[in-house]
């Protein structure tokens, strides 16, 4: 069995230009529809998962053909495509995940998605994922990550689950020193990079960061 320490996985609907300027890695997951994208960009497929309600038969055919496992699960599943595909990336032993989501569609998928990439199922992982145009990470208690911004980039952090204690930023306009974020505020939103390649801590608890391609405005932040 081949070592695999990066994986990709492609959400249905994930943009193609996403998918096409997506780095290579070890693995390659289609999370059901994700798959057609894949295609479309000419991306070799290791594995396809999910319910398979919303992918056609040509390119699921297409996939096997190109030597890609295919897991179909059932409709009325508890779990969803996504956890499904993260699923499936860990326990290959992916150290690195990047994730990439469709921009738009149904608010309930978007926020379950979201909430999902925070999970500590994955929290042996360093999870990432593009969402159209906005950028996410995402920091467990117990990591430190380098988030990879530019000066005047904005980012915000939001608390997942509870309160995300002993907190520290670098090379951000606003900064935090093990400090707590609580979750449901909007304490730490119009953030920005006053420096290349600014730092997260986090003792505890987990926290997303997020970053759009627009710079900040100003406003309030975590500080």
């Amino acid at each position: 069995m081949r070592a695999v320490s990066s994986a990709l996985v492609v959400a249905s609907g994930a943009p193609l230009g996403a998918v096409e300027r997506a780095p290579q890695t070890d693995l390659v997951i289609a999370a059901d529809a994700g798959l057609e994208v894949l295609l479309q960009a000419g991306r070799s497929v290791d594995l396809v998962v999910g319910d398979l309600d919303s992918v056609s038969p040509e390119a699921l055919s297409d996939a096997s053909a190109g030597g890609a496992e295919i897991q179909q699960h059932r409709r009325d599943k508890d779990e969803s495509d996504l956890e499904l595909a993260l699923t499936a990336a860990i326990s290959s032993g992916a150290k690195r995940v990047q994730v990439l989501l469709r921009d738009g569609g149904r608010l309930d998928h978007q926020l379950a998605n979201l909430l999902v990439l925070a999970s500590p199922r994955w929290r042996q992982a360093d999870i990432d994922a593009v969402v159209g145009e906005h950028r996410v990470w995402v920091v467990h208690g117990g990591d430190q990550r380098r988030i990879p911004l530019v000066a005047g980039e904005a980012l915000a952090l939001h608390a997942v689950g509870a309160t995300a204690e002993g907190v520290t930023t670098t090379n951000l306009r606003y900064p935090l020193v093990d400090g707590d974020l609580p979750p449901l505020v909007a304490l730490g939103i119009s953030n920005e990079a006053v420096v290349d390649a600014p730092t997260i801590r986090v003792e505890s608890g987990v926290v997303l960061a997020i970053s759009s391609s627009t710079p900040t405005t100003g406003g309030s932040a975590a500080r």
